[in-house]
């Protein structure tokens, strides 16, 4: 016996089915690649990161971003802006892709966060943004360590607060490739 009911999809069976958008790839692929050199060209990374987010507000104007994998690329994007708007913007875009995909890599969410909240003078909450000025040592930048647990940095992709310490202490040991290319 057959049955031939017309059934609702769910989000992640329709997200089968949708294709990511491929000048979005192509864009993430780019950003990516900037951050892959060992003698960046900040300057210059910093213009094309200003091209690339134009680019993907209007991708997003013209709603041609669906899936989780597209929100996460436009993400990244703004993750790497310079201001509380770009920061913002990435963690909305980041939890929307979680919305969509509870499994697809949080870590991004974790770092527009905390991107954000610095960027507005506030500490850190997970643990993500490191700093250096000249030839001081590495540092972990300002962070509440109260508002997030272990546990909650593990399921975002984040080190523990004992992890984080000990990968201060690698950075500046000498062992450490600065450019971790996120």
């Amino acid at each position: 016996m057959f049955s031939c009911k017309n059934e609702k999809k769910s989000a992640t069976e329709k997200q089968l089915f949708e294709s990511d958008n491929t000048e979005l790839i192509g864009i993430y692929i780019s950003d990516q690649s900037d951050r892959n050199d060992h003698n960046i060209d900040w300057l210059e990374v910093g213009k094309r990161d200003s091209l690339r987010r134009i680019k993907v507000n209007e991708i997003l104007e013209s709603n041609k971003i669906i899936t989780a994998r597209d929100y996460r690329n436009a993400a990244m994007v703004f993750l790497h802006g310079n201001d509380s708007t770009h920061y913002e913007k990435s963690v909305k875009l980041m939890k929307k892709a979680i919305d969509l995909d509870s499994t697809i890599n949080k870590w991004i969410y974790a770092a527009a966060t905390d991107s954000y909240l610095l960027s507005k003078g506030e500490p850190q909450i997970y643990g993500t943004q490191y700093f250096k000025k000249d030839d001081e040592p590495w540092r972990i930048a300002l962070i509440d360590t109260s508002k997030i647990s272990d546990a909650q940095r593990i399921e975002y992709g984040v080190e523990t607060l004992n992890q984080q310490i000990h990968k201060v202490i690698q950075m500046n040991s000498g062992n450490h490739d600065d450019g971790d290319g996120h």
